[in-house]
């Protein structure tokens, strides 16, 4: 019986691998997140699902980070971040340094640990190759509407890498996600799709978790569909976080007057 934990649930990547994953057979689940009540807001019911178990608090409690990953675990998705331009953003560092923490807990608590695969979410806009792939003025507008993010990604990965003699690591890196529709998808490690639903991009990384390749590389999660439905807040995200990144000032400041969140 395969077990999966999941870091960051009640997001939408997160939910959408829940959604997917309790209906697979003879699957367990490790969901964490940072607010229970959250999560049971999201998806009534959740706690008497057989099959799952929910680990909240905080990201850098190393014993509960310990606890989701434990010896049974086979595969981790760390899908934990934001869609905000948030300066100064580390979330997915904290995520690597909390989940490498915690396999080093395991493997000196357990013996002949193996510490399971990860999945961990990026972009595609951090992969060269794919990234060349995209036009010019929009791959320069979006590496700066997103750039705190990325930077928080970059760093991430970096860490992470620093143990590849003893952890297996994937980069799951789409291009743009919308809330569409599952539809069909396909994996790439050259390119990117323009946009990809949540639904598929789960159902990629559920793939990807379940394939003994793509130790170690970026693979990107493509729509097969043509008709994916683009977002319409994401050119307002877009100009704020343009703003965010040539005036991060006024991000703290426009917090300080709660104009954001």
């Amino acid at each position: 019986m395969p077990t999966y934990a999941i870091l960051g649930a009640t997001g939408k990547t997160g939910g959408a691998l829940l959604d997917l994953l309790i209906e697979a057979p003879n699957t367990r689940i490790n969901a964490y997140v940072r607010s229970k009540a959250k999560l049971l807001k999201q998806r009534p019911g959740l706690e008497k699902t057989e099959n799952v178990n929910i680990f909240e608090g905080s990201l850098l409690d190393i014993p509960l980070i310990a606890s989701t990953l434990s010896p049974s675990v086979d595969a981790a998705f760390c899908v934990l971040g934001v869609n905000e331009n948030i300066p100064g953003i580390r979330i997915a560092q904290d995520t690597a340094g909390s989940v490498i923490a915690a396999l080093c807990y395991l493997h000196h608590k357990e013996v002949d640990y193996h510490p399971p695969k990860l999945i961990f979410l990026s972009s595609a806009t951090l992969n060269a190759v794919m990234a060349g792939e995209f036009p010019a003025v929009a791959r320069a507008v979006i590496s700066r509407a997103m750039s705190h993010v990325y930077a928080d990604l970059g760093f991430a990965e970096e860490s992470l890498r620093l143990h590849q003699s003893w952890v297996d690591v994937t980069f799951v890196q789409p291009g743009g996600l919308s809330q569409d529709v599952q539809k069909g998808h396909k994996l790439s490690v050259d390119k990117a799709s323009d946009l990809v639903g949540y639904p598929d991009l789960a159902a990629g990384m559920i793939e990807i978790a379940e394939s003994q390749t793509y130790k170690w590389v970026g693979v990107s999660v493509n729509a097969t569909a043509k008709d994916v439905k683009f977002e319409p807040n994401l050119p307002p995200q877009v100009l704020r976080g343009l703003v965010w990144h040539f005036a991060p000032w006024l991000y703290w400041t426009c917090r300080s007057l709660r104009i954001v969140s």
